[in-house]
Order: structure tokens, then C-alpha cells, then sequence
């Protein structure tokens, strides 16, 4: 058996419907599969250079990209299967051949009473507009879609969403929902951000904010009136208006306390797996 298209579109439907998480290739050995957190062997033959190669370029036209293979030594990247799923690729090199994971991405976002929540949270969240910081670490991704979509349940306006990566995809609710994934559909997350401030948005919902150009972006959308929901990866709750403000220069210390002092509306925590609402964002910033 060879590794032509027809045998990889196969692959990643039995991922599918095995409802495995992830799919490696590596030579050599068979592709596995991980299934309920352990990788088990597939069906299909074991793997040679040439069939990892093969399978890259089927992923990548899959992707509808075109990446050179000889100078291909590690790259990340989207893409969807008509009637399958969306999935996200792995590309690296081993032992000189190229070996992939390839990560199926979930299907419809959970919802806040999925992981746990009080349905409370999502109508404290987006209350009015304003600052929202949100400190999660297992479950920060599914926390951010659960959020995206009680925004897409029970809002009428258009939100923005800069993820990176994207792991859910959502279809327009009530809300209109647009998703931005770095680096595929914009190059930063700042980058993805800045169309909140000139385009036409209600909401913006950002997986992360790394550097000093996203959060002072953060902050301006919130003081224009827009719903702002920013993750802070690593981030100890107790400490999220200070870990905001040490994205900035310390000579602006007192001017960013300012600013978050006034937007500042809540904070969103995971704690041993309880996610809840801190104390208000303002006695937070303030403290």
C-alpha cells in the first residue's frame, strides 16, 4: 500500500471516527493513533522516508500550501477535509525524514456548564464593555471558546476572536463570529487585534496577549466601549492586573494602573479545575 492521497484522506477519518486526538507519523513504524491518552498502532504499513514525504505533501496541498520539503525542518499549520474535520499539523524532522503529528481539532465549542461552571460567569463576563482577564491553564482554550460561544448564544453583535492556535470553530449564532489564527490567517496576535480598533467589532476574545503592542491594544478597545476577553498564559490569578501592567515600561506603571483602574471589569480563574469570577476587576486593579 502506498500513502497517495486516498489512503491519507482514510487516516484521518478513521482519527475521526476512532475519536482519537492525535495522529503520528514517524519512521520508522506504523502511523499511530492516541486514543484516550495512549498510542496505539494503526492498520496501515509500516513507514519508510519516502511515505513520510508523501504524506507531507498530501497535508500540505490538503493546506493548499506550498512548502519547499528539502528545506522543510519544522512547521506548524491548519487545514480542513471536506466531510472529515479540521486538523492541525506538526511538520518536523527526524533522523533525517520527515515525521508529522497531526492534531484533530474539536468539533462544536463546550459550553461553560461542560467544564464546570456557573452559568452566572458568562452573563457576568459580558455584562457591559470593558476589560476581562482570564487566567487558565489546562483549560484556557476551552474556557476561551465556552466564552465565544455564550457571547454567540445570547449576544447580537460581532466579535472578533485572535486565537493561537485555534482548536474549535464557530459557526455564526446570534452573534456574528470571526476567527483569526496566528500565524495562518494573521502574522501576531497584535496584528489580528488591531482590525478591533478600525473594523466594525463588538467583542474581541484574544487566547493570549505576549507582548506590550497587544496588550496597550487590549486596553484601547476597552476604553473605545468594546467587550475585550484576554487570556494571560502563566498568569497566577491573584496577580493578573500586575502581571498586565508588567507588560509595559515601568515608568508607565502609574499610568497603566490608571487605565486598567477604570476598564478593569473582571477576572476569570481555573483553580484545580474550578473555574469562577475573582473579585470585581476594578477592587482588583486597585489592590
Amino acid at each position: 500500500m502506498r500513502y497517495e492521497h486516498e489512503t491519507v484522506r482514510k487516516i484521518l477519518q478513521d482519527c475521526e471516527e476512532a475519536g482519537a486526538t492525535d495522529i503520528h507519523f514517524k519512521v520508522p513504524g506504523r502511523p499511530r493513533y492516541r486514543v484516550d491518552g495512549r498510542l496505539v498502532p494503526s492498520r496501515y504499513p509500516e513507514l519508510r522516508p519516502d511515505d513520510t514525504r508523501r504524506i507531507t505533501q498530501e497535508i500540505l496541498a490538503l493546506a493548499k500550501r506550498e512548502i519547499p520539503l528539502n528545506s522543510l525542518n519544522e512547521r506548524e499549520f491548519s487545514f480542513g477535509v471536506h466531510r472529515v474535520g479540521r486538523f492541525r499539523a506538526f511538520v518536523y524532522r527526524q533522523r533525517g525524514s520527515l515525521a508529522l503529528v497531526v492534531h484533530r481539532m474539536a468539533g462544536a465549542p463546550p459550553s461553560l456548564a461542560d467544564l464546570g461552571a456557573d452559568a452566572a460567569l458568562g452573563g457576568a463576563v459580558w455584562e457591559g464593555p470593558g476589560l476581562v482577564l482570564v487566567c487558565a491553564q489546562k483549560q484556557r482554550l476551552p474556557l476561551m471558546a465556552s466564552l465565544v460561544r455564550h457571547y454567540n448564544v445570547h449576544q447580537n453583535g460581532y466579535l472578533l476572536s485572535v486565537e493561537h492556535p485555534m482548536e474549535y470553530l464557530h459557526a455564526d449564532g446570534n452573534a456574528s463570529v470571526a476567527q483569526r489564527e496566528v500565524p495562518h490567517d494573521t502574522p501576531s496576535v497584535a496584528a489580528g487585534m488591531r482590525f478591533g480598533l478600525t473594523g466594525d467589532c463588538d467583542a474581541v476574545v484574544v487566547s493570549d496577549l505576549p507582548d506590550l503592542e497587544s496588550a496597550e491594544l487590549a486596553l484601547q478597545m476597552a476604553e473605545n466601549g468594546r467587550h475585550v476577553v484576554a487570556a494571560m498564559v502563566g498568569c497566577p490569578w491573584r496577580e493578573a492586573p500586575r502581571w498586565f501592567a508588567r507588560r509595559f515600561p515601568q515608568a508607565r506603571e502609574r499610568e497603566i494602573t490608571e487605565r486598567l483602574r477604570r476598564v478593569l471589569r473582571q477576572v476569570v480563574f481555573e483553580d484545580d479545575g474550578r473555574i469562577g469570577l475573582a473579585q470585581s476587576g476594578r477592587a482588583a486593579a486597585a489592590s
